[in-house]
């Protein structure tokens, strides 16, 4: 018999709307996505060694993109392919940034944070940080004693 927390955490993971199921489709989509991403880094490799027609950057990159950037670089790495074209590799390195980049502007425009109101709250913080700041917490250099000195 399975203990009682086994089951709810099983039928957590395995009910939709619940946060375990969405884990559990987005390991399940990145798998796939690297997956696809590899093969198609191995049928190019094979496709430039027969002399054959390739598969654009394009869509490596594409790939890559959504989610295949694991794939893509252990495939670019393993297979010693696409490593001297450095557009692409710049492109591919750059690719991974995207996706989060987008996930986190959808969150900033989903939420209460508008352009407007982190203008504003940066420029507060900038007043508050130069108002506490006076002279007189700057401390002074020593003055010099000695030849060209203006001491008495």
């Amino acid at each position: 018999m399975i203990p009682r927390y086994t089951r709810r955490m099983i039928t957590n993971i395995f009910t939709p709307g619940t946060t375990g199921f969405a884990a559990l489709c987005l390991a399940a989509y990145l798998l796939l996505a690297n997956v696809l991403a590899y093969a198609a880094f191995a049928v190019d490799k094979s496709r430039a060694i027969c002399a054959e027609r390739r598969i654009p950057e394009r869509s490596l990159l594409i790939l890559a993109t959504l989610g295949g950037w694991i794939g893509a670089k252990l495939a670019q790495h393993r297979l010693r392919h696409k490593t001297r074209k450095q557009p692409f590799g710049i492109l591919l390195n750059l690719s991974v940034l995207i996706i989060p980049g987008l996930i986190a502007t959808a969150i900033i425009l989903q939420s209460d944070l508008t352009w407007a109101r982190l203008t504003t709250q940066a420029s507060t913080t900038a007043q508050s940080l130069l108002a506490t700041g006076t002279t007189a917490d700057i401390p002074t250099p020593p003055r010099r004693f000695g030849p060209g000195s203006d001491a008495p």
